[in-house]
């Protein structure tokens, strides 16, 4: 549009101008007030035109159909924004007018979004130790000062196995702390959460004022956080114990860390069309994605000339790409369950 604009403020204005010379030099009445008035208005749309024209090719068209039909599943914000320019900053979701054009935000993404906002953190998964028991002293029976693996109701000689990505780290009561006499279930809780917080890759904090007789342990590792970290596994070395419970068991067994969930953005981008801009259309253009972990998982788009067979071939190919992932985790989860029961039946 600003390009015509231009060639016919130019046009005019040449015509305008050649009236006002003519005008000028005529040997009859002269009125050139009208044509100078024309020639004013038509050199100002052309200079208006020509902005606008520059605009357009400094700043060209980023929601084009070449550009929405670049986008692949799991690809990163910054993949997404090499093809479509940045993403707006602080966005007014609101504004948009979503429903009116038909967008709906995927439920993998809205159900773990706090209202109104467009972002959510990762959550580190947790695993949680309770202490459980009476005081005593050391080699006490039927106290917490109970040998752990004679007894099954101590913790002298304890040992908490953590594993992640395949890497165990044992802690034992005796070296990495110590149970002395007379400790409680809360101090042995803030020992113990002492202890395991000062190795590199953990985290941890036992004692706290709302469970003072528990030890809630993350990763300190980044490629643990999120549903990653549900992987990890903690257990009791020295077998079944009464004394300590490793989530929610005290036999022993191995048990998972839970609770992760992956980082979740929400992502537009606009474009609203001018009358003076570099082409005839007047529909704003908008695309929202949404990514789990920083990888987009869904994409909608409004304004855009695509054709029916190139949104469908584009909502085909992510469903397919989406199927194949979780076809592949369920996979992976099963291999995993059947070399843990191998490792039962070894044992």
């Amino acid at each position: 549009m600003a390009y015509l604009m231009l060639v016919v403020g130019v046009v005019y204005s040449v015509t305008w101008g050649m009236g006002l010379l003519f005008a000028s030099k005529s040997d009859g009445p002269r009125n050139t007030v009208v044509p100078a008035l024309g020639l004013i208005a038509f050199i100002g749309l052309s200079g208006m035109s020509a902005m606008a024209a520059k605009d357009a090719i400094d700043n060209p068209q980023r929601l084009t159909p070449e550009g929405f039909l670049g986008i692949a599943y799991n690809q990163t914000i910054d993949d997404v924004e090499a093809l479509l320019g940045s993403a707006e900053v602080e966005p007014d979701r609101a504004s948009y007018n979503l429903t009116g054009r038909g967008l709906v935000i995927p439920s993998e993404i809205s159900a773990r979004l706090p209202s109104g906002e467009n972002s959510a953190e990762a959550i580190p998964a947790k695993l949680v130790l309770t202490v459980v028991g009476e005081a005593g002293r050391r080699n006490q029976r039927n106290t917490l000062g109970a040998r752990a693996a004679n007894e099954g109701n101590g913790l002298s000689g304890l040992q908490i196995v953590l594993r992640e990505n395949g890497n165990e780290v044992t802690f034992t009561e005796g070296e990495d702390w110590t149970y002395e006499n007379g400790d409680t279930a809360e101090t042995v809780a803030k020992k113990i959460g002492e202890a395991i917080d000062a190795h590199e890759s953990w985290t941890a904090e036992g004692s706290t004022e709302l469970a003072p007789t528990k030890v809630i342990i993350e990763s300190e590792l980044e490629t643990n956080v999120g549903t990653l970290g549900n992987d990890m596994e903690g257990w009791v070395a020295t077998g079944a114990n009464t004394a300590i419970k490793v989530g929610i068991v005290d036999n022993g067994s191995t048990q998972n860390f839970r609770g992760g969930m992956d980082s979740v953005d929400l992502k537009f981008w606009v474009e609203t069309e001018a009358v003076l801009d570099g082409n005839f259309s007047m529909t704003d253009r908008l695309v929202l994605a949404g990514f789990i972990d920083g990888k987009l998982k869904a994409v909608r788009q409004a304004g855009i000339d695509l054709t029916t067979e190139q949104i469908n071939g584009m909502t085909e190919a992510i469903t397919e790409a989406r199927v194949a992932e979780e076809e592949a985790l369920a996979a992976a989860q099963e291999d995993k369950e059947l070399k843990m029961k191998e490792a039962e039946k070894a044992e």
